[in-house]
């Protein structure tokens, strides 16, 4: 894996190294995952979450892009599924449609706590 590499390529090579490969990489997706660690167990809060797209470099961006000071980013698999569901049911509460429009035009979803 390399800064060239594209999301899908990581998808597939994260299934054969934990033993899922004979799972099929459609069915999960690459997610570029914004959020912080808080509490004193330093557990991490997500965020917000962008699909990345098959062929996006997704260690490339996270070189060339960094998250506003006291957030971190970092990658995580996810079930296609699971990431449909959560934007489906993505209400905007607390702009009245002004600031996560935006993200949902890039595809940043805003997961609701459970």
């Amino acid at each position: 894996v390399t800064g060239s590499s594209g999301a899908r390529e990581l998808v597939k090579e994260a299934l054969e190294r934990y033993g899922l490969g004979q799972l099929s990489a459609a069915q999960f997706a690459l997610c570029d995952v914004i959020g912080r660690f808080q509490g004193p167990d330093r557990q991490w809060h997500t965020e917000g979450l962008r699909v990345l797209g098959d062929h996006e470099k997704p260690l490339l961006i996270q070189d060339l892009w960094k998250p506003r000071e006291g957030f971190s980013r970092r990658l995580e698999l996810r079930r296609r599924a699971e990431v449909e569901e959560m934007a489906a049911r993505d209400v905007d509460t607390t702009t009245a449609g002004q600031g996560w429009v935006r993200g949902r035009e890039r595809g940043w979803v805003h997961p609701q706590e459970p």
